[in-house]
């Protein structure tokens, strides 16, 4: 079967391209020896590079430029592409027409460029004497019970704590989560999901201690919009309005991140043990971490595992664990219940649920290295904590039956 003519036409036009960049290729060979010295060469190759993604004779214009398509239609030779970029997914990486690396190494990546800093970025409170901390886990966003919302932040006005830890999964995501989406369980996209995190939650809090030391802890949730921006859609991340940092307001409310995980983490068993390393010791005494147990026993495993006193979330449930011994002094550790109202489990979990709504207020004492622990247990009805009692009001109990999908 003959070629049609205009396969020929492209065919004479592609061998005519190939044939002009292998002259150029023996012209520009000798930059070798400039390329160490010459900083605006590789700048160059990358836009050679990008010449021949959107070259009109190259067969994939405007999608690929492979290895083999840059040796035809490079202007510069292969061995100039190994000096300055080690390899060709590298070049193509850098010339942002691909990236080959494997989910967890960008976001690794990305977790180093825009997380680490926020580390050690607005730690204020004092690391000696005595402290008041507060904490509160699992808001899960548009789930957070707007009473026991109230209560914790009447409760961090009235206490005015030296630090307030946000333990983790403030929000939810279930937009970009890997699990099946249940029909009617969240009805925020992304955007408006951070925008009422970020407002309804971060911002009152920190309008109610407004000089406190707030750090959010990250957790398992957390942890889908870092990998989503780090690896489903890094061109967006790029753009400073939608970085990590500026959408959730941390620089503007002067919140720092517990971030100690390197994201690495190939298998799912693995990923899950780096949430249990994501913690913080409070002046070598108290340990904050969002955990990933779901045992009935979560706390006695925490206590096991840090050999300090501390506590943790996730399980959605309140436990408080004492120990003591003479190696360690006396220890306690307290998981504090979910901040989130039932409507958050209500395709998990039957009616009547172990899980509880409520924080924790710690005094710790960096001297002695005890902490003192109040579970503060918030009901639907009722919720009470140093001699002050609370109710739901009718505007509350209004939001949650929008939470249930109710009328």
């Amino acid at each position: 079967m003959s070629k049609s003519p205009d396969r020929e036409a492209l065919l004479a036009r592609f061998q005519a391209a190939c044939a002009e960049a292998a002259r150029v290729q023996v012209v520009n060979k000798s930059l070798r020896k400039e390329l160490t010295k010459d900083s605006a060469l590789k700048a160059e190759l990358i836009q050679d590079l990008i010449r021949v993604f959107n070259h009109p004779d190259n067969p994939y214009a405007g999608f690929a430029a492979s290895r083999t398509r840059y040796r035809q239609l490079g202007h510069y030779p292969e061995i100039l592409v190994v000096d300055a970029f080690g390899n060709h997914q590298e070049f193509l990486r850098e010339a942002g027409l691909g990236d080959s690396r494997n989910t967890h190494q960008k976001v690794a990546d990305y977790a180093d460029k825009e997380l680490r800093r926020y580390n050690d970025l607005y730690r204020t409170a004092p690391r000696t004497g005595r402290l008041e901390v507060m904490v509160g886990s699992d808001f899960h966003s548009w789930f957070v019970d707007p009473f026991a919302l109230r209560v914790f932040l009447d409760t961090i006005v009235m206490v005015q704590p030296d630090i307030i830890v946000l333990n983790g999964d403030v929000f939810d995501f279930p937009q970009i989560s890997r699990h099946r989406k249940l029909p009617g369980h969240f009805s925020l996209n992304l955007a408006d999901e951070i925008t009422y995190g970020r407002e309804q939650i971060m911002r009152k809090v920190r309008a109610a201690a407004p000089d406190a030391e707030i750090l959010l802890v990250i957790g398992n949730h957390e942890y889908r919009l870092v990998n989503y921006l780090a690896d489903t859609a890094p061109e967006l991340a790029a753009l400073p309005s939608l970085q990590f940092g500026p959408l959730l307001g941390l620089d503007e409310l002067k919140i720092g991140l517990v971030v100690r995980q390197n994201f690495l983490a190939p298998y799912d068993k693995q990923r899950k043990r780096e949430h249990q390393e994501n913690w913080y010791a409070i002046a070598d005494t108290f340990v904050v971490t969002h955990g990933i147990s779901c045992a009935k026993f979560a706390a006695d495993e925490q206590i096991k595992r840090y050999q300090k006193s501390g506590t943790s979330g996730h399980t959605h449930r309140p436990q408080l664990l004492t120990a003591n011994s003479l190696g360690t002094g006396s220890l306690s550790w307290t998981s504090t219940p979910m901040m989130a109202g039932f409507a958050v489990g209500r395709d998990y979990v039957s009616e009547p649920s172990a899980w509880n709504m409520g924080f924790g207020v710690f005094s710790v004492d960096t001297k002695s290295k005890v902490v003192v622990p109040n579970l503060v247990l918030v009901h639907e009805q009722y919720a009470a904590f140093a001699g002050r009692a609370w109710t739901p009001t009718k505007a509350e109990l209004k939001r949650r039956q929008e939470q249930w999908g109710r009328s």
